[in-house]
């Protein structure tokens, strides 16, 4: 396994189900269904008191990962007060309100105190956080949240804006968070707005911050429907990063993220999870990866942090189903220069389908970590189940009883050996036994190709993987098997 030597630039994979690295400072709601983490960063030095908080809708997972990762950011002045997870059970059961309430009754952004009432919640857990946003005695609170879609391109909903009551000399400091982040955006219609008339909704957390306690406030909204997790939790980061900058209490980068791993005999994976990864692959791994916690710490990254840091974080890094092509620009020259790097190096990849064409050796943009090239160029050759043939000698090693398997494939890519002098051969563990040939592909050239084959880079491994075991019933088993192989466990029957 990897020595970790470097700061992490890594996302949780449960976005809403971090585990912290260290105890938190204390616990909102104590003793009840609602109690909830805080954490406290104090740098010791006089300046701002920072609140921030996210999850306070359970089905805006976003802001709860984004605080997850900030509250480990080291301090220059003041305090940073984080409650990543305010709505626990909403958070669980993966629902906007409380469970069990329907309309504003369940919706605890409108239970704080309203500007023409009298200082009096509307629920136990939006009590406790009252009382306790009144003894932190905040200067600065942001509260992360995710709209439905993008308000430019529909009025009906927030996302994609910053919402706050506008007023000198605030204004400056969220004119400079929307710059901050539109920087990461192309699509001019996917810019970030101002959403500054009113400020946020009356009976909200942020709102009777600021009315009440004379905090600084605002409601950042990202996009769900619009941008991978990855994305979205980096948007929250780049906005919260620009803020804190300009108030002169941290000195890093808002991809600098501090992650402390739990110990040392699980596994950490990075699942790369950003421009040309789609499908259900990732849902799969990271419900795997959490259903093996006791051997895996997973996390999700995009192409900033792979691009702003070092993967030697992690054992292995896992580049899911989508197109290879569109993963190799999303990472850039420098990017795929840091993967090729970390493998070399000793790290582990895992590529499925389109993280398998990314590994090839044959085109222009691919990593080129593995001696193996497509056969053709023509590549949608249809998405529906094959026939396997396993290897008899690693049936043991992948907990297999039978040769004979059935997978998912959706267009990935029919191998065969590329005979590169810089990278050593593979070795094939399945084959394809049966084929798919639509869309003017050609016939028969499927059939008897590697499926599943492992190889080695500098000090590293490789395993590439052209369908989708992470999608199949059979064959599901064999993912976690093959993680551990590229972390450097050796497995009886997979060859180093």
């Amino acid at each position: 396994m990897k020595v970790p030597c470097s700061p992490i630039l890594a996302l949780s994979f449960a976005l809403t189900g971090a585990s912290p690295a260290e105890e938190a400072s204390g616990s909102i709601a104590p003793g009840t269904a609602w109690e909830t983490p805080f954490y406290e960063v104090d740098s010791g030095v006089a300046g701002p008191v920072f609140l921030l908080t996210g999850g306070v809708h359970g089905d805006e997972p976003a802001g709860t990962a984004a605080a997850e990762q900030i509250r480990h950011w080291p301090l220059k002045k003041g305090k940073l007060i984080v409650v990543p997870r305010v709505n626990q059970l909403a958070l669980e059961a993966k629902m906007r309100r409380l469970p069990g309430l329907m309309g504003e009754a369940g919706d605890l952004n409108r239970h704080f105190p309203k500007t023409a009432g009298p200082e009096e919640t509307a629920s136990p857990l939006a009590a406790a956080l009252w009382d306790f946003a009144k003894k932190v005695q905040p200067d600065w609170h942001i509260d992360l949240h995710e709209g439905e879609a993008i308000h430019r391109e529909d009025s009906s909903s927030v996302g994609s804006s910053i919402i706050f009551e506008s007023g000198e000399p605030d204004d400056l400091f969220f004119t400079h968070a929307l710059a901050a982040v539109n920087a990461s955006i192309d699509d001019p219609e996917h810019l970030f707005v101002a959403l500054s008339r009113s400020g946020p909704a009356d009976g909200s957390f942020a709102r009777a911050t600021r009315e009440r306690l004379g905090a600084t406030t605002a409601i950042f909204e990202t996009t769900s429907s619009a941008y991978l997790p990855a994305i979205r939790v980096r948007q929250h980061r780049l906005m919260i990063h620009r803020i804190l900058t300009n108030l002169d209490m941290i000195g890093i980068g808002p991809d600098d993220l501090i992650f402390e791993r739990e110990d040392d005999s699980r596994i950490a994976v990075a699942i790369y999870v950003g421009p040309g990864v789609f499908g259900s692959g990732p849902d799969e791994l990271t419900g795997m990866l959490a259903r093996h916690s006791d051997q895996f710490q997973g996390r999700i990254i995009g192409p900033g942090e792979v691009k702003s840091a070092s993967l030697d974080q992690f054992d292995v890094v896992i580049f899911p189903g989508g197109s290879g092509s569109k993963q190799a620009e999303g990472l850039g020259e420098k990017g795929r220069e840091v993967v090729r790097d970390f493998i070399a190096d000793g790290g582990g990849y895992l590529g499925i389908c389109g993280g398998c064409y990314l590994a090839c050796e044959n085109f222009s943009w691919s990593l080129k970590v593995l001696d193996a090239r497509t056969k053709s160029s023509k590549w949608r050759r249809g998405i529906t189940d094959l026939e396997l043939h396993f290897d008899e000698s690693a049936l043991s090693a992948l907990g297999l009883e039978s040769s004979h398997a059935v997978v998912r494939y959706a267009n990935g890519p029919v191998m065969e050996a590329a005979h590169s002098p810089d990278i050593p051969d593979f070795s094939t563990l399945a084959v394809f036994k049966t084929e798919t040939a639509e869309n003017g592909t050609p016939a028969g050239i499927q059939i008897d190709s590697p499926a599943i084959l492992t190889g080695t880079f500098g000090d590293g491994r490789v395993v590439g993987i052209s369908p989708h075991p992470e999608q199949s019933d059979s064959l599901r088993k064999i993912v976690p098997k093959l993680i551990e192989w590229s972390a450097g466990r050796d497995l009886t029957g997979l060859s180093r």
